[in-house]
């Protein structure tokens, strides 16, 4: 994102994995690509990040790794408007 995000000033996060993916893709997209974009968007003063989540992130023990990878997300964005 060096370039592209030197005018943005929003990020919406949409992405997912394909319907039967599997956990290294859902981990791949959902968690580490996440982060990656919540931690690049902060480093370039974006301080607008929508990203959308999924119903159950908030309690994964409850379900299945693409919850747990979503929730993995939303607490890293939920810590970086923290610091």
């Amino acid at each position: 994102m060096d370039k592209a995000g030197d005018n943005m000033k929003a990020i919406i996060f949409p992405a997912g994995p394909r319907p039967k993916a599997g956990p290294d893709k859902t981990t791949a997209v959902d968690k580490n690509r996440a982060i990656k974009l919540i931690d690049a968007a902060k480093m370039k003063g974006i301080n607008l990040f929508v990203m959308i989540s999924s119903d159950g992130s908030d309690n994964p023990q409850q379900a299945r790794h693409y919850l747990e990878a979503k929730h993995d997300a939303d607490e890293h964005l939920k810590a970086s408007v923290r610091q």
